[in-house]
């Protein structure tokens, strides 16, 4: 089978435009893939890697902080546990102590009738 020489100048033309148009698909996906490496940044530094983000402060300054509220959060709850056990024995030698007032009043209004 012969293809006609029109034919196979169609044939390498169509192959050719389909090509470069690979190409071209295949550079802007790369070109954005670099883009986005690129906005990760290695922080020697800190020993540490930061992404960028849309708004003003960075990712992991948020973390941290928020890492640290919850630190400071269960400081402060183990505090008030530690109050609130020291109340409730308070309270108890408080209520053995009334109770033994009305005992002694009760048997000292027993001794007087």
């Amino acid at each position: 089978m012969r293809i006609e020489p029109s034919v196979q100048v169609a044939l390498i033309s169509a192959v050719g435009t389909v090509a470069v148009a690979l190409v071209g698909v295949l550079v802007e996906l790369v070109r954005r893939q670099g883009a986005a490496i690129a906005e990760v940044r290695d922080h020697a530094e800190e020993a540490r890697f930061q992404v960028a983000n849309t708004h003003s402060t960075n990712l992991r300054d948020d973390v941290d902080r928020v890492i640290d509220g919850l630190g400071r959060l269960l400081d402060g709850q183990e505090q008030h546990t530690e109050e609130l056990a020291s109340l409730r024995s308070e309270i108890a030698h408080e209520r053995v102590e009334r109770l033994a007032v009305a005992e002694r009043l009760d048997n000292h209004l027993a001794d007087v009738n």
